[in-house]
């Protein structure tokens, strides 16, 4: 399962390097275990090995080494790959200090690919290894040519971090993404990622190109901006069941929304608003991203606007208005706070943000919708509970 997950973010570590180079469609599980190809032909593929085992040594025997060969020999032969295609083993193992890995590497002065040919012909003419032993025919069948024209586009990349350390090497990579919240930028980046590369194997698609994944960076820099925050897909996406509305009918913020008569479309937006902006709120702060004295700088905004329109709605209800004349101008209020278009910033203009933060001010009563929402909630909770809050209290 690792080396899966290893799969995958070496994915991303090279699309990240890869965008900086030129156009690639990146696809995983196609031509290798992760190919880039432009124009239809690839130009870089890569071979993943993952070892849970620290200590673990790649060397001219090594079985990982072998079935790599193995692929791109039938690569290579078939034409599938393209012969000139650059060829790339990325393995957690660390290169024998005089193999044929170590003539393979990337660096021009340790590269020496007819000692890593001669080093490969005796490491399969002498291995006892059976089970590889039509690996080992088919690479001695190869015309020494052929044998140096494969191995000149082979390079074997030792040492690398592990699964979980290659997530430093990844921000390194991504840096220019968001230099004060890279770790944000990461856990957002990874997010779509992941749920792209599954799409991918799970549709046979076309590929991730250097465009979509240039976009998403800029889609990322944009949400983490001074002016904007990032939304969180899982939020965003969030809606409550019609059959799970009873079970806030206890909360003072479903009660207020019912003490003006609004139908259940209205309250079930009312908590699914309230657990959006309670859930992005309470993530934001965690990645620092707000700090409380934001939120409460924000809250603050919010409830003078509601007093100001509260007492320009109740001014036009007379001196001693029917209940219907109240429930009426309280749904009035709760329109105005459903629509109210008061970003936390001025980058953010998802409408939930500031609906769902209005119904956490009903939850605590800085606001309310019914003119005397204070009164007909104490009817309805324990009139001690609310005691602490003063009559006219904001925030």
């Amino acid at each position: 399962m690792l080396g899966y997950l290893y799969q995958v973010r070496i994915a991303l570590l090279w699309a990240a390097r890869q965008s900086t180079l030129g156009n690639f469609t990146l696809s995983v599980e196609t031509l290798d275990d992760v190919s880039f190809t432009d124009d239809k032909d690839a130009t870089v593929v890569l071979q993943t090995k993952h070892s849970i085992n620290s200590q673990a040594i790649l060397s001219d025997l090594s079985t990982e080494l072998w079935k790599t060969l193995r692929v791109w020999m039938d690569g290579y032969v078939s034409g599938e790959v393209p012969q000139d295609a650059a060829r790339f083993l990325i393995a957690t193992a660390t290169v024998s200090t005089g193999s044929a890995c170590a003539a393979l590497a990337t660096g021009k002065c340790e590269r020496n690919i007819e000692s890593a040919a001669n080093l490969l012909k005796h490491a399969a003419t002498t291995s006892t290894n059976t089970a590889l032993k039509d690996t080992y025919d088919a690479f001695l069948a190869l015309p020494p040519d052929q044998q140096l024209n494969l191995l000149s586009t082979i390079y074997i990349v030792g040492g690398e971090p592990n699964a979980a350390d290659i997530e430093k090497t990844i921000k390194e990579a991504i840096h220019y993404v968001s230099i004060r919240h890279v770790d944000v930028a990461l856990q957002m980046l990874e997010g779509w990622w992941f749920k792209r590369v599954v799409y991918e194997l799970l549709n046979n698609g076309q590929g991730i190109t250097r465009l979509e994944f240039d976009s998403q960076i800029s889609e990322i820099q944009e949400s983490l901006k001074r002016d904007a925050l990032p939304i969180n897909d899982e939020v965003d996406s969030l809606m409550v069941a019609l059959s799970e509305l009873s079970e806030y009918a206890n909360r003072p913020f479903y009660k207020q929304v019912e003490l003006v008569g609004a139908g259940s479309g209205r309250i079930r937006n009312a908590i699914t608003s309230y657990l959006q902006a309670f859930r992005q709120r309470s993530a934001w702060m965690r990645d620092d991203l707000l700090f409380e004295t934001d939120l409460r700088s924000y809250d603050h905004r919010l409830v003078e606007e509601w007093a100001l329109l509260r007492e320009q709605i109740c001014d036009e209800l007379g001196e001693e208005p029917a209940e219907a004349e109240l429930v009426k101008a309280g749904r009035a209020i709760l329109k105005w706070a459903e629509d109210a278009p008061i970003p936390i910033r001025s980058g953010v203009s998802i409408p939930w943000v500031c609906r769902g933060s209005f119904h956490m001010l009903a939850e605590d009563l800085k606001v309310g919708w019914h003119p005397d929402f204070r009164d007909r909630l104490e009817v309805a909770f324990d009139t001690g509970a609310m005691a602490h809050l003063p009559a006219d209290e904001t925030i």
